[in-house]
């Protein structure tokens, strides 16, 4: 749909001639729909000016961070934050960093360490919008950054700007629940449809203590990237247990314990991938990996505040890990591998390689809840997969499911893979029941709180919270502009 000359210079008018382009040879470069056009606005003001013409002229419009993911509807007003990319204040003393939309985590966890901070960092990479929620890497200590999130700045689809918590009463951001309105569960949208409508335009993010460098010691090149040496009282290892029972009984430890900077349930096809860069490579190291191992296993980071710190935490991990029957693997003690590892860990660049090993595809399930009760149902599932496996539909991964404790282990995280090739239909259609089953049983069975699915059907389950949800959006979009889509980062 081409926009009218007189609409298409109304955004003009606001944006500069410079900043919006309606060009068919432009869309490819941002996606493969065809949008009515692309524009790009510098700041709050112009988000919200932006937003009412799109209300005038009953226009839909999507916003996007970095664009490294993502839904998008045709023909809509796609709008790209990249202008807004700065760190507006890093607040020591509240510890809470404020930033706009373009601000990726990379950048900004880059100007924490050398205040001697860090944040929670989300799982897909640090190239990803640091504003935006999601888990990863460091929840154990972290949380996730629904958790994170402070004070925000808010433009409604009406194009109104609301600023929650302290920011819409005092204009500070360090608190996103009062003085003031809060509105998290609109602004956070933990559940379907994942997306919050409208345009955020800043937010504050909670900081943490960093015990480690200013800046890290890194050598090589992507995606092996290495530590010159491991920053001292840090220590990074790999333990497997004889069962699924001994393994979850450590992390629980390891939580009441709160011994472990970070804490992530990989599995070592995972392992392998991180730490090699190539396919040929990565198999071999996987197949001498899964030879190693005794059972499922769980990536572990120490961080300690001072030698004596460091001196005790490892004590007590050594001594969980011998009660668990747990067993370290050899690879990982290495120095080059350790320094991989945490490099790729903390500064979380591991997401490049470690949910994919060689050619095809992957599904995965990702699930929320009691950390426990998400593990069992990933047992569950994984055997669903061996018909998969037997019949040649799926590749057999060694048990590929992963997943980290949160807050010391008070909620978690687990996800379970299905790799395949998208070029068999059979397989395809295998690996879609098969997803849409474990779905259905975690719902069914309540294994975690259910925050995946259609609306309709997770919404009586959670006091009819989608019912709740469209009046409100009805009331925030009266023009229906500001259309509901996969979540964005």
């Amino acid at each position: 749909m081409a926009l009218s000359r007189e609409i298409y210079s109304a955004f003009e008018d606001v944006v500069g001639r410079e900043h919006i382009s309606d060009d068919p040879a432009m869309m490819p470069a941002y996606h493969q729909v065809q949008f009515a056009a692309i524009v790009l606005p510098e700041n709050t003001a112009e988000v919200q000016a932006v937003v009412r013409l799109c209300n005038r002229y009953t226009l839909p419009f999507q916003a996007v961070c970095t664009g490294w993911t993502g839904a998008f509807p045709k023909d809509i007003l796609y709008i790209d934050l990249r202008r807004m990319n700065r760190i507006v204040e890093i607040n020591e003393k509240g510890m809470y960093a404020v930033v706009e939309p373009y601000v990726i985590t990379a950048q900004l966890q880059a100007e924490l360490f050398r205040r001697g901070l860090h944040m929670n960092l989300k799982g897909a990479g640090s190239n990803c919008a640091a504003m935006l929620r999601g888990h990863g890497h460091l929840d154990q200590t972290t949380s996730g950054d629904d958790r994170n999130h402070l004070a925000i700045e808010w433009v409604t689809p009406a194009g109104d700007i609301v600023r929650s918590g302290a920011a819409g009463s005092t204009g500070a951001w360090f608190c996103g629940d009062g003085p003031g309105p809060s509105l998290r569960s609109i602004l956070t949208s933990a559940v379907p449809p994942g997306v919050t409508p409208g345009v955020f335009t800043r937010a504050a993010i909670k900081l943490y203590h960093w015990p480690g460098p200013v800046q890290f010691p890194i050598q090589g090149v992507s995606p092996k990237y290495t530590l010159r040496q491991v920053p001292p009282n840090f220590m990074a290892r790999y333990y497997s247990f004889p069962s699924v029972e001994k393994m979850w009984r450590a992390e629980i430890k390891l939580g009441e314990n709160e011994i472990a900077f970070e804490l992530m349930g990989f599995n070592v096809s995972m392992v392998a991938s991180n730490i090699t860069t190539s396919n040929e490579e990565d198999e071999k190291v996987f197949q001498q990996m899964q030879g190693e191992v005794q059972g499922p296993g769980f990536f572990v980071i120490l961080a300690g505040n001072s030698a004596a710190d460091f001196a005790y935490k490892k004590k007590v991990l050594d001594q969980i890990i011998r009660e668990n029957d747990g067993r370290s693997l050899k690879s990982v003690e290495d120095p080059e591998v350790e320094g991989i590892l945490l490099c790729q860990c903390i500064r979380v660049t591991a997401s490049i390689r470690e949910t994919f090993r060689a050619g095809g595809a992957f599904s995965s399930i990702p699930v929320m809840g009691q950390r426990d009760l998400t593990i069992r149902w990933a047992v569950g599932a994984g055997r669903a997969k061996e018909p998969l496996i037997a019949k040649g539909l799926i590749v057999d991964d060694g048990g590929a499911f992963f997943g980290w404790g949160v807050e010391q282990g008070h909620l978690g995280k687990t996800e379970i893979f299905c790799k395949f090739d998208p070029a068999n239909p059979k397989a395809k259609e295998a690996v879609e029941r098969w997803q849409k089953e474990q779905s259905e049983r975690a719902f069914v069975e309540r294994y975690f709180a259910m925050t995946m699915g259609p609306q309709d059907a997770v919404g009586p389950a959670l006091a009819n919270y989608h019912l709740w949800w469209r009046k409100v959006t009805e009331a925030i979009d009266p023009n229906h502009v500001s259309p509901e889509a996969g979540a964005l980062v």
